[in-house]
């Protein structure tokens, strides 16, 4: 049973620490392809936590009756007002990618895959094989003979060779840690249990949690991509391949050279393209009260009066907040 309105079940826990420090509200961000950020406010009757010591520290944000939560480190924490009893805290929670935003780098990697690069880059930050993984489907991903890394940060190389290569990335959470997983198709989106229901919002707290809002929107977006390229051990061999998509009239983005030499790869590479410039062709807005929402997992929705929209869908951004503690709520 979902728990009553009046009924706070959010709390804190930091590895290996003791800590009488209590949730008042939290307000986060998470999206996919993106290093999440949850600020928290808390108050505890110790004046003098040790913040330096707490900088950096692992913990977990609880936010569901079941237990569920968010993990991370410590990015920022902060000391507010202290009164007769008790002292005001807040800090924010990050995933340990977020460090690699903070060293910038310039790098040659020579013969190895897009993955291969990814995973030798995260490990130098102490992001080990347990805390990532590639859920990858069967696209064969080649050796680079010359991959740069030009003044960019090791976060943005990542990101940019991600979007280069159609891999996405979400992460899953539980109390010990929390894991980035990279995917390269829909399979590597866990489900959110069982199905979501729409009851407009009237104002009223449900049993269950419910989706209060949904609305949807289309908009134009480039329906064709074209990469062309020219292999000189075969001048006469025509490299171009195309992917499109049914929609009229044609906008099209073309690019030469198209960094590939066989048919094969310049399909996937137009392909991938093509689904970057869609991938907000059809876009939703919502609100619930579901605790369960994350980031790059399939929600199922179930009695919307329109019956095709009882489908599933993959929140891309999440804004959760609990500033009304009565009624916390995820923005998508």
């Amino acid at each position: 049973m979902f728990n009553p309105a009046n009924q706070t079940h959010f709390s804190l826990h930091l590895e290996g620490l003791e800590h009488d420090l209590q949730v008042l509200e939290f307000n986060g961000r998470e999206a996919l392809d993106q290093p999440y950020r949850f600020e928290v406010e808390l108050v505890s009757e110790k004046p003098d936590l040790d913040l330096d010591e707490l900088l950096g520290k692992p913990a977990f944000l609880a936010i569901a009756p079941d237990g569920s939560g968010i993990h991370g480190l410590i990015h920022d924490i902060g000391q507010g007002e202290s009164g007769k009893r008790l002292t005001r805290y807040h800090l924010t929670l990050s995933p340990k990618l977020t460090w690699l935003g903070y060293r910038t780098n310039q790098r040659i990697y020579q013969h190895l895959t897009v993955p291969q690069i990814i995973a030798q880059v995260l490990e130098e930050h102490g992001i080990l094989g347990g805390a990532y993984r590639f859920q990858l489907g069967p696209t064969a991903y080649p050796e680079r003979d010359y991959c740069v890394q030009y003044d960019e940060s090791d976060l943005r190389f990542i990101q940019r060779l991600c979007e280069e290569e159609g891999i996405h990335y979400h992460f899953e959470h539980s109390p010990k840690g929390h894991v980035l997983v990279f995917g390269d198709d829909q399979t590597g989106f866990p489900k959110l249990g069982q199905p979501t229901a729409y009851v407009q919002d009237s104002g009223l707290v449900a049993d269950e949690p419910v989706i209060k809002r949904f609305a949807l929107r289309l908009a134009t977006r480039t329906n064709q991509v074209t990469r062309r390229d020219y292999d000189f051990e075969q001048p006469r061999l025509l490299l171009e391949t195309s992917a499109k998509a049914d929609f009229q009239p044609k906008l099209e983005d073309y690019d030469y050279p198209g960094r590939y030499t066989e048919r094969t790869r310049g399909k996937h590479l137009s392909q991938r393209a093509l689904e970057r410039h869609r991938s907000d062709y059809r876009l939703a807005e919502g609100e619930s009260d579901q605790p369960r929402l994350l980031s790059g997992h399939l929600l199922e929705i179930s009695d919307h009066p329109r019956r095709e929209w009882n489908d599933l869908c993959i929140p891309v951004v999440l804004t959760p907040s609990s500033s009304d503690s009565a009624r916390p709520c995820w923005r998508f």
